[in-house]
């Protein structure tokens, strides 16, 4: 599902990985993530796909939100899981926003 955002401007953090061969607690680590980040103060929605290279896109109101998100003790937690087992590679960009647009069939009924 496409994540439903403000009017920009507003930021973006774009993470892409490559699994290691050791993904044993990832699923169950990933879950709880989704849950714990739309809890936080800031955050906007997200976006993932895996197929290969996983992308996963968070909305955020602003930098400092994003910044007390990676501070967070158990997003700490995984993101050391994730560099010692879990991933083989990973990237994160952080990006603002300043103008989006989009199309959206409406289901009409006849």
């Amino acid at each position: 599902m496409i994540a439903q955002t403000p009017t920009p401007p507003y930021y973006a953090v774009i993470f892409s990985s490559v699994k290691s061969d050791q993904t044993q607690g990832y699923d169950a680590m990933a879950k709880a993530m989704v849950q714990l980040v739309m809890q936080q103060p800031g955050y906007l929605g997200h976006e993932s796909a895996r197929d290969g290279i996983g992308i996963t896109v968070s909305y955020w109101d602003s930098l400092e939100s994003i910044k007390k998100w990676k501070a967070v003790s158990a997003h700490q937690e995984a993101q050391i899981k994730g560099r010692s087992t879990w991933y083989q590679s990973y990237k994160t960009r952080i990006c603002k926003v300043e103008r989006d647009y989009g199309f959206e069939q409406l289901d009409v009924a006849k």
